[in-house]
């Protein structure tokens, strides 16, 4: 008989512990969907009411020269216009010294230069590189808070996942 009440013991021991957890996990989730919910919400009135709410977007432009060891890796050529990445040295040096990410997607290529677009949710940028020179400009734009909560909001610029 002694070993009857251990095990019902046990028993209801574990039922309060799983019961406890899905109490636990279920006010989590909750609240995690109430701030999802109210942030959707948010950004619903604040895109309905866009021309009502001023923005004054920051623009940072940038100059350099690419080095003459990486000037072979996109010096023109006949090809035709394409769209492909940029050579993985040439992108590396573009991340470390631009302040640029995501310098390894497609980019435009023509005879006399590489554009490489750079849209992201609240803000826009892009890189151009002219093929003869090697010559780097960079403009990023950031257009607030505020734009980067409707971007997500709408999915735009935001990738794959959170499509």
């Amino acid at each position: 008989m002694h070993g009857t009440t251990t095990t019902a013991r046990a028993r209801r021991s574990r039922k309060a512990f799983w019961l406890k957890q899905l109490h636990t996990w279920h006010w989590i989730s909750s609240a995690i969907s109430l701030v999802g919910l109210l942030l959707f919400a948010i950004t619903g009135f604040t895109l309905n009411h866009a021309a009502d709410i001023e923005g004054s977007p920051q623009t940072v432009e940038r100059a350099a020269q690419l080095p003459a060891p990486l000037l072979p890796a996109i010096r023109p050529d006949d090809a035709p216009d394409a769209k492909k990445p940029l050579p993985p040295m040439v992108a590396e040096w573009v991340e470390d010294n631009l302040d640029v990410t995501r310098a390894r997607a497609d980019a435009e290529w023509s005879a006399d230069e590489i554009y490489l677009a750079l849209p992201r949710p609240g803000g826009d940028g892009w890189v151009a590189i002219d093929r003869a020179s090697g010559a780097i400009t960079t403009e990023q734009t950031s257009r607030g808070w505020i734009a980067w909560l409707n971007d997500l909001h709408k999915g735009r610029n935001s990738g794959t996942v959170w499509k």
